[in-house]
């Protein structure tokens, strides 16, 4: 049987979502409800923790992704759980304060299902709980006094400069059509790879593993990253809005060029320059978003898209070989890779 068949069960049990959720989000509230009363409301409401009166919630508070790398890998070069807690909880801080910005840039109003936290308290003070919460995540790194912590602090500065720098980019994309794949990559890996290469290397740099480990580990991260990507560009288009919480097209609708569109796009048949002509036309309604769609599938754009994010998630994966982690946490992590990208159970 492969790996991927027989994972450890004592690492399943160790890395199961309630297990995984009752060892951060207690380190992530407690480190929320020490900031300012208004900005620990929103942040508190943004994760899930309360409504938005305050109240306590059973909304969803995400599904603690990068967490859940991070404390699998750490299995894998021979941590503990507990030696990552503090690293898993500030990478889940980081990352949340990146989805309010976003929302905000993007002008999504729907968060997990309900309004997102700009709709709720504002833009202006949800930018400023968003800032609150990379401030927190920073601060739980550089307070933790275990092994590694100057390489781990600079890791997790470096992944906050990329995700800036992504950010920023995106808008020179959104200018156009005219963006090349290309492009496209490197915003995805600054945007969205930095922070899973974040939760795959920190583990190894508190065990001190040699370069090539670390070489592996980011290789994995930002493959994963662009599958992943590339797989919820799909989903904005084509996808369930009960799986993914948001509604279908809004990329579309803001002419954000995902990869089916840019793919579409450069396909150069009449079909990408119908397409091409509704994109320029600006159109929001039901319908013209709806024809985009068949014409960006029509012109092979989702095809290429789906090839893509799996020829992304394969090479992940092959990296992930090398890092020369126990072959329990190699089953593991693959399994959550599959989990990431294909929002399998």
């Amino acid at each position: 049987m492969s790996t991927l068949d027989t994972p450890s069960t004592g690492l399943q049990a160790l890395l199961s979502p309630r297990t995984v959720r009752s060892a951060v989000l207690p380190v992530v509230r407690q480190q929320v409800s020490a900031l300012e009363p208004t900005l620990a409301r929103i942040c508190s409401y943004h994760l899930g923790f309360t409504d938005e009166h305050g109240d306590p919630s059973g909304a969803a508070s995400g599904k603690l992704t990068r967490a859940a790398l991070m404390t699998a890998t750490a299995g894998g070069v021979g941590l503990r759980p507990e030696d990552v807690r503090a690293q898993a909880a500030a990478l889940e801080l980081l990352h949340n304060s990146t989805l309010i910005h976003d929302d905000i840039i993007d002008g999504d109003e729907l968060r997990r299902g309900r309004p997102a936290a700009w709709k709720v308290f504002g833009a202006d003070l949800a930018i400023l709980a968003g800032d609150a919460l990379q401030a927190l995540g920073m601060q739980v790194v550089v307070d933790d006094p275990g092994p590694g912590r100057a390489e781990i602090s600079s890791a997790f500065a470096e992944a906050l400069r990329l995700v800036l720098a992504g950010q920023s980019r995106e808008f020179t994309v959104r200018l156009g059509p005219g963006a090349s794949i290309a492009e496209y990559n490197r915003i995805v890996e600054e945007k969205t790879s930095a922070l899973l290469e974040c939760a795959l290397v920190t583990p190894a740099l508190r065990a001190g593993r040699p370069e090539h480990v670390l070489v592996a580990l980011r290789g994995a991260g930002r493959h994963l990253g662009l599958a992943f990507q590339i797989f919820n560009d799909v989903e904005d288009i084509w996808g369930d809005p009960a799986v993914t919480g948001k509604p279908v097209r809004g990329d579309i609708r803001r002419r954000n060029p995902s990869l089916p569109v840019l793919a579409a796009l450069s396909a150069g048949s009449p079909v990408s320059e119908r397409l091409r002509g509704l994109w320029r036309a600006d159109g929001t309604a039901a319908a013209h978003l709806q024809e985009m769609a068949d014409l960006t599938e029509e012109a092979g754009g989702r095809h290429l898209a789906e090839q893509l994010s799996r020829g992304h998630l394969d090479t992940a994966l092959e990296h992930l070989g090398r890092a020369a982690l126990s072959p329990a946490a190699t089953s593991e992590v693959t399994v959550l890779f599959d989990r990431i990208v294909n929002r399998t159970a």
